[in-house]
């Protein structure tokens, strides 16, 4: 119970990427922009990638180093991101795995820590600067 009190937004949001993954493909409208599964890829693990961080950084500064979380914070859903794709090539769905989503979720896994590093500093001089 203690793990989802803590990392709720992180599980939540990894649930909704296993819905989105595993649902039919079929009724859904052909979209005109190329490579949009593959955006839509990326802003997914974006955004895991910030939540997981954050969650992380919230539970976590005090007991490991900054650069374990930071780890972590990638590893964790590019793993993620990967068992995705093997369970989409080899369970009997509607779906098959591709690595090219791989690579664009790893990428959208990196940028999101990216930016989240970035945000994390910014927030780290401004209370700085407050004291």
């Amino acid at each position: 119970m203690r793990v989802i009190k803590k990392y709720g937004l992180s599980i939540l949001f990894c649930a909704i990427i296993l819905v989105l993954c595993f649902i039919s493909t079929k009724p859904l409208p052909k979209v005109p922009i190329s490579n949009f599964d593959k955006m839509v890829h990326l802003i997914m693990f974006l955004g895991l990638s910030g939540v997981v961080f954050f969650d992380n950084t919230l539970y976590l500064k005090n007991r490991i180093s900054y650069w374990r979380i930071v780890f972590g914070s990638f590893l964790f859903p590019t793993l993620f991101s990967g068992l995705v794709e093997l369970m989409q090539e080899y369970f009997p769905i509607d779906r098959t795995g591709d690595w090219m989503d791989f690579l664009f979720d790893a990428i959208g896994s990196f940028i999101g820590l990216a930016i989240c590093m970035t945000i994390n500093t910014w927030l780290k001089k401004s209370k700085a600067a407050e004291k």
